[in-house]
């Protein structure tokens, strides 16, 4: 396979020249069969996480990720990369899938009939790892509950089938936990894709358009109600995570919060990095909600170590930083960036697309707060970074608002679908709200063209279903070695 937008030319790989370079041909309906693979599946986790020198911790954290399978897809963005960025997925079957090939790219031009679309129109920011977990109820800015995207670790300028397809085999994935048969599923991923193609094709309100308690409908709706019901939440994170000692508010550290004391050297450079010509030089500078740069509000009353977080990023350097504030005091979350899946791909097998990368990004945690900028709307004005010891950490603030919707409770296909018909505006949203190529070009208008009639969607939609339906099986027999692996070498 050909990564969607990259020449052949820009591939570079280990495997026969040949097999890897053969053209692609003409879509067809066979896509990969899942089959057993774990000695890829062990090999692709060991250069992951090389970096990894206790094996307590390494132990720890694939105990984490092994809990159940969505648990474990969760985990595991770099093995789905592997498989749709650069192709390994179904290669000894002659079946890689080629993304370009999904929309039919190749032979597709703009609206006046005669100008080719770049190998890049169907990219956009995207997430990178966006599986239904990774949805999630906020108060914005403008002091909305609202749903959306709310995880950028791995945000990417990609073809916008990165997502999607992630999202259908979490909603196979999900669907099969909750009971639901073959048909029911193909059901929900016919209502995704339908439904995103037809968010984006018209959509004019993507800077501003959010699911609220006004705007969502059915199980999604009732959440957002409860979640907005709730009022007083920045002051329970506040009693949560802190307390005042001596007329000073600091960190409280104990099991409940998972904080601990942080090494007085690294203390003294996170303290550091808190200065207009550091930490305040990443951040937005206008926009709404934005504060501006202030040494008394930015004043770091603690710092603390964060650990026991996450389930992909479960062991990576976090930390919580108290700020004096205004009015009240306000918690950031500074964690450690590690090369995204994305930038593995890209620097094993596409140098060109690394170039460009590398000059549109200062490191990874640029790279994931630009995304969520990108992504989002009121976002976050706290989003930035610090450089400590030439390693990249993303700053947020920690939200008191931050909600799951608890997928296990969607036993009924009428709600599912409902439920998963939203997934699809969210995504369909923020795809559209990111796009990087300007009008007449923006990624809307290249996907108004190249799905927007019945018969390509059909066939998209079909697509994306078997490969899908096809990949979640794969998750499962992967996840099966990965249980094997971990019981052979980390389980006394």
């Amino acid at each position: 396979m050909l990564m969607s937008g990259v020449g052949e030319k820009e591939r570079v790989s280990n495997v026969d020249d040949d097999e890897e370079l053969a053209p692609s041909s003409a879509p067809s309906e066979t896509v990969p069969e899942a089959y057993e693979r774990c000695a890829y599946v062990k090999d692709t986790f060991k250069k992951h996480n090389v970096g990894v020198d206790d094996k307590s911790v390494l132990g720890e954290m694939y105990q984490v990720q092994s809990a159940d399978f969505n648990v474990f897809y969760r985990a595991t963005a770099i093995l789905f990369w592997k498989d749709f960025g650069a192709g390994h997925w179904g290669r000894d079957q002659g079946r890689s899938i080629n993304l370009d090939d999904l929309v039919s790219l190749r032979d597709a031009t703009y609206e006046d009939g005669e100008t080719p679309m770049s190998p890049m129109s169907t990219w956009t920011w995207t997430t990178g790892d966006q599986h239904l977990s990774n949805f999630g109820a906020w108060r914005n800015r403008g002091g909305e509950v609202v749903f959306s995207v709310n995880d950028f670790d791995e945000a990417a300028i990609f073809d916008f089938q990165i997502d999607v397809l992630r999202i259908a085999v979490s909603i196979c994935n999900h669907g099969s936990t909750n009971g639901f048969d073959d048909k029911a599923l193909k059901e929900a991923l016919e209502a995704f894709t339908f439904t995103y193609v037809d968010t984006v094709s018209p959509h004019d309100l993507e800077l501003l358009y959010e699911l609220t308690p006004k705007t969502s409908v059915g199980a999604l709706r009732d959440f957002l109600v409860n979640v907005a019901a709730v009022t007083v939440r920045h002051d329970y994170m506040l009693d949560k995570f802190t307390m005042i000692d001596n007329g000073v508010r600091k960190f409280k550290r104990d099991k409940k919060t998972r904080l601990e004391d942080v090494d007085k050297e690294m203390e003294r450079k996170i303290r550091a990095e808190f200065s207009p010509m550091r930490y305040g030089a990443s951040m937005m500078k206008m926009g709404w909600c934005v504060p501006g740069w202030d040494d008394d509000f930015f004043s770091v009353l603690d710092v603390a170590g964060r650990v026991g977080s996450g389930i992909g990023s479960f062991g990576v350097d976090r930390f919580y930083v108290l700020l004096k504030g205004d009015v009240r005091s306000v918690i950031l979350d500074v964690k450690y960036e590690p090369v995204s899946a994305v930038m593995t791909i890209l620097n094993e097998t596409y140098p060109e697309t690394k170039a460009w990368y590398d000059n549109l990004f200062n490191h990874e945690a640029d790279r994931a707060a630009q995304g969520q900028r990108r992504l989002t709307s009121y976002t976050d004005p706290y989003v930035g970074y610090l450089v400590i010891d030439d390693r990249p950490f993303i700053v947020r603030e920690r939200s008191p608002y931050k909600e799951s919707f608890d997928l296990g409770t969607l036993k009924n296909q009428r709600v599912f679908n409902e439920f998963i018909e939203q997934i699809a505006i969210a995504t369909a949203t923020a795809h559209t709200r990111g796009t990087v190529s300007k009008s007449p070009g923006q990624f809307k208008h290249a996907i108004k063209l190249l799905l927007g009639g019945q018969h390509k969607r059909d066939r998209w939609s079909k697509l994306v279903a078997m490969i899908a339906m096809n990949y979640s099986d794969q998750v499962k027999l992967d996840f099966d070695c990965f249980k094997g692996y971990i019981k052979k070498n980390f389980e006394q």
